[in-house]
């Protein structure tokens, strides 16, 4: 049989063990507890933008740029008024050119002009049935311009001698100008 020991030291050393023992088991016993991330997520609707405008029917407001189609012209720009209209008006000196062809197909003619035309068709489509009348506009006051022609046929590209028109203002006619291949 084995005696214990009343021996103070013999019996704090046991003590001090079995505190450290316990410490030890305390700390490997202990796990952090995992949670699962929360994420919260909060749409906010954006507010409704409202654009006012002065003229709603034309989509703009006064002062902005606009056109108005003319026959004789095409597009001409100008600017929306008070009254919500588009203020466009064919205004300046006038030239009319004529052309004429008895081709049987559709030629399409370039015309250019020094200085530049303010509205009419650089393009012009010319067909078989005779005269065709395409109109220019210059601005208010111009007194003289030049006009570069040409057409292309089959064998290459026909250039009409430059036009000159001189006046005080220009205004009128010229032509009509034969297109022939």
């Amino acid at each position: 049989m084995r005696a214990h020991s009343t021996d103070p030291m013999h019996f704090h050393r046991h003590f001090s063990s079995f505190i450290v023992f316990i410490a030890l088991t305390v700390m490997i016993s202990c796990t952090k507890e995992n949670y699962e991330e929360l994420q919260i997520e909060q749409e906010f609707t954006e507010p409704e933008i409202v654009y006012l405008m002065d003229c709603p029917t034309l989509g703009q407001n006064i002062g902005d740029t606009c056109s108005v189609e003319f026959e004789q012209f095409g597009s001409i720009m100008g600017f929306v008024a008070d009254d919500c209209v588009c203020d466009a008006e064919p205004v300046g000196e006038q030239i009319t050119i004529a052309f004429n062809s008895d081709l049987p197909w559709i030629t399409t003619v370039s015309v250019t002009s020094s200085p530049p035309f303010l509205a009419g068709q650089s393009a012009p489509q010319v067909g078989s049935n005779g005269l065709n009348l395409h109109h220019y506009l210059f601005p208010e006051g111009t007194t003289e311009c030049t006009f570069t022609i040409s057409y292309t046929c089959p064998g290459g590209v026909v250039y009409f001698p430059d036009i000159i028109i001189t006046g005080s203002p220009i205004n009128g006619a010229v032509g009509p100008l034969e297109i022939e291949c």
